[in-house]
């Protein structure tokens, strides 16, 4: 995404600030995996929302002081030795051309700068983004500067930025939308992937093969979480995530996943026949959570409570299985749909910020779903939809969700 995608960021977070504080925001650091190699990097994502690098162990400092911001990032120093081992490494005038932040600083500058400011200036508040959820913090570089300053300086209060940040998320900005577009094109093309090999005897973790191929050959980072693919009595398990079974003739599949790109999610689930028809049973709750589905669709507008949509699924898919004879009340709604309906989507698959009222630029999951252990099958039905001014538009038209159109696919699918 562009620099200025990120300067509109830090200008919004910067308008919030209380006056005469200190901010810090780290991207992280690399976890030891074996003696000489690391878990895969992945960069915290409220400091990629400011900055848009996702290089370990830089750091973002922001001053504000009798109302005036200044932006300081922390890098490492370029070293040939490591280039050598891991390729190049930006120097000043890159990370400043890529940020927008105009005074870029070698880490090692770092003790001089912070020891000059805090002694020329009248601070009050220290924030960081305390928002991990291990005990042993100490381990966090937020956590660490937090004490290095706070015993020489006591008398600064400490205060958590976390959830600022978080609410700002909430709204996309239009680059931020078309990275999910286009996560959630790619999940599209691992899911008919998936749609392609389904049928009798295939193990999921085959079928999770054939995703994360089409995942890679699409250009995604990687899965914006870990696939459920979840065939037969799998299927009433929420977060199953063993994918390691066989599925059999007359089973459903029911996947959730999603493709991450430019670290941005997508969420989309869809229950298949495995056989490639389904049964006269499955198809009477298939269509009902279908239904509940699209009254959550039409719900979603600016200014409705977001967490009313499990209401209206459970509302909406009762009535059919009410019809149908399926249930004798909407009270058993609570038990065939037990969880929530709808959340944020963006560089949390489960996005933060408060569950209040909906706003244009918002992205959200529909995810109703009906699960009978008795019947041996579950059915949840997922799709991400963009408020905007007057309603709300669904970004994942495309996958094969309509009884007909999933029997049409797998009909005319490669043998």
């Amino acid at each position: 995404m562009d620099a200025q995608v990120f300067v509109a960021h830090r200008a919004a977070l910067e308008e919030q600030l209380p006056d005469n504080s200190l901010l810090f925001l780290f991207a992280g650091e690399p976890k030891q995996k074996t003696l000489d190699m690391d878990y895969p990097f992945r960069v915290d994502n409220n400091y990629y929302y400011m900055t848009g690098f996702d290089r370990a162990n830089w750091f973002l400092m922001l001053t504000k002081l009798q109302g005036k911001v200044k932006e300081w990032l922390f890098i490492e120093r370029p070293d040939p030795y490591l280039e050598r081992y891991f390729g190049k490494m930006p120097d000043l005038a890159d990370a400043a051309e890529q940020s927008g932040v105009r005074d870029v600083y070698y880490l090692d500058r770092f003790d001089w700068e912070i020891g000059r400011l805090l002694s020329r200036n009248t601070f009050e508040t220290l924030l960081f983004d305390f928002h991990k959820r291990e005990l042993n913090a100490v381990s966090y570089p937020e956590n660490e500067m937090c004490r290095r300053i706070t015993e020489v300086h006591p008398y600064l209060t400490v205060r958590n930025i976390g959830p600022v940040i978080n609410n700002l998320r909430r709204v996309k900005a239009p680059q931020e939308i078309e990275c999910i577009r286009r996560a959630i094109d790619i999940t599209e093309t691992g899911i008919r992937a998936i749609l392609d090999h389904l049928r009798p005897g295939v193990n999921e973790a085959e079928l999770q093969a054939h995703f994360d191929f089409a995942l890679t050959m699409n250009g995604a980072k990687d899965n914006a979480f870990d696939p459920i693919i979840a065939g037969g009595k799998n299927s009433n398990v929420l977060h199953y995530s063993r994918n390691d079974q066989t599925v059999r003739e007359g089973d459903v599949l029911l996947v959730d996943l999603g493709a991450e790109y430019g670290y941005y999610a997508a969420d989309i689930s869809r229950t298949f026949p495995v056989s490639g028809k389904f049964t006269e049973e499955q198809k009477i709750y298939y269509n009902a959570v279908l239904y509940g589905q699209q009254k959550v669709l039409e719900y979603l507008a600016p200014g409705k409570p977001v967490e009313d949509t499990l209401r209206v699924a459970r509302e909406a898919i009762g009535e059919k299985l009410l019809e149908a004879g399926r249930i004798q009340s909407l009270d058993e709604m609570t038990r065939l749909l037990p969880h929530g309906v709808s959340h944020y989507v963006g560089l949390d698959c489960h996005d933060v910020g408060d569950r209040g009222l909906l706003e244009p630029g918002m992205i959200v999951t529909m995810e109703p779903g009906a699960y009978m252990p008795d019947l041996g099958f579950g059915i949840r039905i997922e799709d991400d939809a963009l408020i905007t001014e007057d309603g709300a538009v669904l970004l994942s038209p495309n996958i094969p969700k309509t009884v007909e159109e999933i029997e049409a696919y797998m009909a005319r699918r490669n043998p």
